[in-house]
């Protein structure tokens, strides 16, 4: 099995876009960032493709994303935006190739899919982080420095910054971090790619959802029985539809009145800035026992 290594200066990031389209002055700015922290930036030129609200066919944006793993100048992939359409391309994607060529993988949002995918079956680093139009929009330098130190790390990245993170249930819990964006998680449900948290610690974040469709897809993560062997849970950012008069505590008090171990809410990774990147698919361990949680990966990324 070959191994993916930590990205260091000069190494050549891969942009793909399998999902909507993007704002061009928004994606030419996270190429400046990524230029900045010491990167190179490649991407094709019918990235910028549009068929109705994808980044072109299920095909283009398949064969682009197969092209950057096979492509022994690309160390690491990267995504345009979110959106929707990664779920579509799934079934394009072959897995040998993948795991022939491993490379780090960093995205959010819709690429759940794909990053659940990517590590599930062809064990490749993946890691939750910001997507290229993410980057650049902000003074404030946190999101991008995360986002290197989680790719040139050799060693564990140690205790995470929690911002503002608060604990919502106390306890300690350790075990390999999967998840990503709640309705991507809940409509993997039932299909081959559904996400596999047995032992795990849960992550999971949303925007844009009414809190009883957040109701909704965490009752039906307790229904399915996901959560029976979940060990921790950390929630990054909830931000509900506009206008939105019920709020998350209310939920939980009563979907996970009976889960077991710790919770950690507000935890800052997902539609928020600043975003830390979390490493997916290694041993963590939650400590949400005094006024803060700690949030530390212990397991590496790479090796």
């Amino acid at each position: 099995m070959k191994h993916a290594r930590p990205l260091k200066k000069g190494d050549t990031i891969g942009i793909a876009a399998p999902s909507s389209p993007f704002d061009k002055g928004d994606f030419k700015r996270g190429v400046q960032m990524l230029e900045n922290l010491g990167f190179n930036v490649y991407h094709r030129k019918d990235i910028f493709d549009q068929n109705r609200y994808l980044a072109g066919t299920d095909r283009r944006r398949a064969d682009e994303l197969m092209e950057l793993f096979q492509n022994k100048k690309i160390h690491a992939v990267m995504f345009a935006r979110g959106g929707y359409g990664s779920q579509r391309i799934i079934r394009l994607i072959d897995p040998e190739v993948v795991r022939s060529h491993p490379k780090p993988v960093i995205g959010f949002s819709d690429i759940t899919a794909l990053l659940t995918y990517l590590r599930q079956t062809c064990n490749v680093p993946t890691m939750y982080g910001p997507v290229l139009t993410m980057l650049g929009k902000h003074k404030e330098d946190v999101t991008a420095d995360r986002l290197a130190a989680a790719l040139t790390s050799e060693d564990a990245l140690g205790s995470l910054p929690v911002g503002d993170a608060k604990i919502y249930r106390p306890g300690s819990a350790e075990g390999v971090l999967v998840g990503g964006c709640l309705s991507l998680i809940s409509t993997s449900i039932g299909t081959p790619y559904e996400l596999q948290a047995d032992n795990a610690l849960l992550f999971i974040e949303e925007i844009g959802e009414k809190m009883y469709a957040i109701d909704r897809m965490i009752t039906q993560l307790k229904n399915t029985k996901i959560l029976e062997n979940v060990s921790g849970i950390v929630i990054g950012s909830i931000v509900p539809e506009e206008g939105e008069v019920y709020d998350l505590e209310a939920i939980l008090d009563e979907v996970l009145d009976d889960f077991k171990g710790p919770i950690i809410t507000d935890f800052p990774s997902g539609h928020t800035h600043p975003f830390i990147t979390l490493p997916l698919g290694i041993t963590m361990k939650i400590e949400a026992e005094g006024g803060k949680p700690i949030l530390t990966a212990t397991g590496r990324v790479f090796g």
